[in-house]
């Protein structure tokens, strides 16, 4: 029974371990190397303001998620690479590269703390020539 308990609580520690790391910033980061736009978004408010080499704007979650997954579809993620991160007054940001099939992208990205959760505010990808 105490291997039972035990099996249960180890789970358990790996289950928040994964759930914790797939929050804020951190969360943005996987679903950036991996090319999963549901994983971005899952960190974002309700708005989120998007820039995809020229175009840009302001979008609702479904629209990003649909923009991204386009991106990722046309552009084959290899590697996500954090360059750089640090604080702000209004909450956390990191800068990184993004290598794809079709060439590689300056990504910058823009958090915000609100209601105690770290939600991604602003995301910008530009082509590296």
């Amino acid at each position: 029974m105490k291997k039972i308990y035990t099996i249960l609580l180890a789970m358990s520690f790996l289950f928040i371990g994964i759930a914790a790391y797939a929050q804020g910033l951190d969360g943005v980061t996987v679903g950036l190397k991996s090319g999963n736009a549901v994983q971005i978004t899952n960190n974002s408010g309700v708005n989120l303001l998007l820039t995809i080499a020229d175009k840009g704007g302001n979008y609702n979650k479904q629209q990003a998620q649909q923009m991204l997954k386009d991106f990722f579809d046309k552009n084959a993620v290899k590697t996500f690479e954090i360059k750089h991160k640090g604080d702000s007054p209004n909450g956390r940001f990191a800068i990184g590269t993004l290598t794809t099939a079709n060439g590689n992208y300056r990504v910058n990205i823009f958090m915000k703390t609100e209601d105690g959760k770290e939600l991604l505010k602003e995301l910008r990808f530009q082509l590296i020539e």
